[in-house]
């Protein structure tokens, strides 16, 4: 692939991680994981590192109970090669237990940032990093 046609390329890759981002966490699609994720991608988080489409959805049906009405905005989102990187700020409320934590209705804020490696129009390595403990800070 010649750099000319890598440049070309970026506006795809980003609308790649941003379409993964909003259906997960702001339309609550976990079809997007089967759409967009590798079935064999390498996932990294502050929850753990594993692999597939089926561990990424435990993760995501986690978040998504303890925070039902979770919503994620981007800040900015940026792509060079073959890598999509994204500054997020989300809001939600603590609804169901989270870290052994029972719900306490209170509303959490918190930043952080994804990364997503794309190939063949799939991400094939996802990276996530924020500051759990300002969140169980806010949720007491």
């Amino acid at each position: 692939m010649t750099q000319e046609h890598k440049m070309d390329n970026l506006p795809h890759l980003k609308l790649i991680g941003e379409e993964f981002q909003e259906r997960i966490w702001n339309k609550k699609d976990l079809s997007a994981i089967d759409d967009l994720l590798h079935p064999d991608a390498i996932i990294h988080s502050l929850l753990g590192n594993f692999q597939g489409r089926e561990l990424m959805k435990n993760v995501v049906k986690t978040w998504l109970k303890a925070f039902p009405n979770l919503s994620v905005k981007n800040i900015f989102v940026v792509c060079e090669r073959d890598v999509v990187v994204t500054n997020w700020r989300c809001s939600a409320n603590h609804q169901g237990e989270f870290k052994n934590k029972k719900p306490t209705g209170r509303p959490i804020s918190f930043s952080g940032v994804s990364m997503y490696r794309i190939k063949n129009d799939k991400i094939i390595e996802y990276w996530s990093y924020f500051d759990v403990q300002h969140i169980l800070n806010q949720i007491g």
